[in-house]
């Protein structure tokens, strides 16, 4: 008997979520009615078919609006996205092949080229900020094949990166330039006349196993130590169709993608989620929210488009707050996106009351396709959480003092968050690193604290892991180590995140001086300058200590690290404000929710600047209890 053909279905929500009674309610149906596409292709054949004429994907140059953007509608952009497939799989790209990768801003070409490359094999995304060293380091770790690249009259720095790396890929079988002809020689193959050459029917069957690679996303550091992140077809078909349930998104939502393409927020949260539900996707710039006629233009472009969705990581959340909003309409706009980074309390109070636009966190990783947790997009955002799991997904909260990670907290309590779900990655491309991620029964460690309400929502007071998050992006520790450690009189050194108003947090490197030596901080700063291949990743401040607080086993213990990265914060702060010489009495500790407090004693410090201190310690994430004592009592 031949089996039936499914019917075409997009993700678009199935019904209104406002409550984990919703979520359940999802789940007590089967999966395949739900969620029936196999592979992303079948996403976009939904779309197309039953929303062949909205438009899909627009995509911007610079973010002027007097300039004529690049428009797909659904249609079109099934036809454009089977081209580039016939294009890759033409080029001997498969899902075993070795990946698809790319260095290019988020040009029409390039997102286009990206989804084309997931439907015939994998593709890899490359942050094209770092530099060539690193990015020549990732594309060895993957065993990239091909790489797509701008022309060197569209992006000079990107080309030149890309030279420099392709020099130290010898099992690089094409380099795919957009807006380039064929060089003489052979070796560059123009993108646009290649793909333009393709049919709009697909070459060949697109793999039907959700279990099948389709990406690959690089996480936690570069140089010297890439870790690479798998991700399936079924992994990011979940997360799009998650993201879709709880937003509550459809073929009516337009969302400006405020994330980098380099990012799974923005392939998935502001990127896939939302096309595959029917609805539109504005790219603003080829740079994102980073150009800044962007966020200069930024509500014209929201009431040109009639915008439901704006979206972006906490500093760009910021920089939107201090353009007024005018007299431009923006009453189309339902919610406003932000995750990739801790939401300052004040930075979303100041968004919320000067747009009007009610705020909705997201939590998630790379390793789970962006989607752990989501604030209901139809029902009521709760300040400081980061709402409710993805439906078929399950989320626990174990013990900090059970080595074994089994021993789950009650409600309210904090403690390490785990995840497992089909939206979970099945591990990093080098099996060691997923050592302490993954536990035998397929439970993500995230390395967050956190702890769940009554009513199952997400609350993060904190993060156990070692990452350094600098405005969305992960700073891998030893990046900054390595190269401390190397330098003369560096015994060990260990860097953490530093509490930052604008960027949430930014490094800060604490070293030990070899026995009977001493370190010229000068020259290690400007060691550190030249040879941190990512700069966010350069430290902020460098401080020299006696010792390294550790273990009972001799591990560098972290968390009190981040302690004195957040008293030194202070420090800085009260000298700022009070001159260098101010004293002050400066307590880290925790309370019962284990929330990081903060107690600052200025000794003879003025009404005026102590709530001056206050004001500018307020966006942080911890709290801070400010008082002035007499300087009689300073020891």
């Amino acid at each position: 008997m031949i089996p039936k053909a499914r019917p075409p279905k997009t993700t678009k929500y199935t019904s209104l979520v406002a409550a984990i009674a919703d979520i359940e309610g999802l789940e007590r149906q089967p999966y395949d009615e739900l969620v029936p596409a196999r592979n992303l292709y079948e996403l976009f054949e939904a779309t197309a078919l039953l929303h062949s004429d909205r438009p899909a994907l627009t995509v911007m140059k610079t973010g002027d609006l007097e300039e004529a953007p690049a428009r797909f509608s659904h249609r079109e952009l099934l036809g454009s996205i089977t081209k580039a497939a016939n294009l890759f799989r033409s080029l001997g790209v498969t899902a075993d092949s070795g990946p698809v990768a790319f260095l290019c801003p988020a040009s029409p070409q390039m997102q286009i080229a990206l989804l084309g490359a997931q439907v015939a094999g994998v593709a890899s995304t490359i942050n094209y900020l770092l530099t060539a060293e690193a990015v020549a380091d990732l594309l060895i770790a993957e065993d990239a094949k091909v790489l797509v690249i701008p022309s060197d009259a569209d992006n000079v720095e990107i080309w030149r990166k890309a030279i420099t790396a392709i020099a130290r890929l010898p099992a690089l079988r094409c380099v795919l330039v957009i807006g380039s002809e064929n060089d003489a020689a052979g070796k560059m193959v123009g993108f646009d006349a290649a793909l333009a050459a393709q049919r709009e029917v697909l070459d060949f069957s697109p793999d039907a196993n959700r279990q099948s690679l389709c990406a690959l996303f690089h996480t936690g550091g570069t140089t010297g130590r890439p870790k690479l992140v798998r991700l399936t077809h079924g992994n990011q078909i979940h997360a799009a169709w998650s993201f879709a349930q709880v937003h509550g998104l459809d073929e009516s939502d337009t969302v400006i993608n405020g994330f980098p393409l380099f990012h799974v927020g923005g392939t998935m949260t502001a990127g896939l989620s939302v096309m595959a539900a029917g609805g539109h996707v504005i790219i603003p710039s080829a740079q994102s929210l980073r150009n800044p006629k962007v966020i200069d233009n930024y509500w014209a472009i929201v009431e040109r488009y009639r915008a439901t969705i704006v979206s972006g990581v906490p500093t760009s959340i910021a920089a939107l707050a201090e353009v007024p909003v005018g007299k431009r309409d923006i009453s189309s706009v339902r919610m406003a996106l932000t995750g990739g980074a801790v939401l300052p309390k004040a930075i979303g109070e100041r968004f919320q009351q000067r747009t009007g636009i009610r705020l909705f966190e997201t939590y998630g990783m790379t390793e789970t396709a962006a989607a752990i947790a989501f604030n209901p997009g139809r029902g009521e955002p709760l300040a400081g959480s980061v709402g409710f799991r993805a439906p078929y997904a399950r989320t626990k909260i174990v013990s900090l003092q059970d080595p074994e990670q089994h021993q789950e907290c009650p409600k309210l309590t904090s403690g390490l968050v785990l995840v497992q779900g089909p939206q979970v990655f099945p591990g990093y491309v080098d099996p060691h690193h997923n050592i302490g991620m993954l536990t035998n029964d397929s439970w993500l460690v995230t390395g967050d604290i956190g702890y769940l309400t009554e009513d199952q929502r997400l609350i993060l007071t904190g993060r156990a892991k070692d990452l350094i998050v600098r405005s969305g992006h992960n700073i891998d520790p030893a990046v900054i180590e390595d190269v401390a450690n190397e330098f003369p009189g560096v015994l060990i050194s260990s860097a953490v995140g530093m509490p930052d108003q604008y960027a949430g947090e930014v490094p800060i490197l604490f070293v030990v001086a070899a026995a009977g030596q001493t370190i010229d901080l000068g020259a290690l700063e400007r060691h550190l300058e030249r040879r941190v291949m990512e700069p966010p990743a350069k430290p902020r401040r460098v401080v020299v200590l006696d010792h390294l607080p550790v273990t009972a086993v001799g591990k560098i213990f972290k968390p009190a690290l981040r302690d004195l990265a957040i008293k030194e914060k202070a420090r800085l702060e009260v000298e700022r404000l009070f001159g260098e010489n101010a004293a002050a009495d400066i307590i880290v500790g925790k309370d019962e929710k284990l929330n990081t407090c903060v107690k600052i004693a200025v000794y003879g410090g003025d009404a005026s600047r102590l709530r001056q201190l206050a004001d500018v310690l307020s966006p942080l994430p911890q709290s801070y209890l400010i008082e002035s004592r007499p300087r009689s009592q300073q020891d």
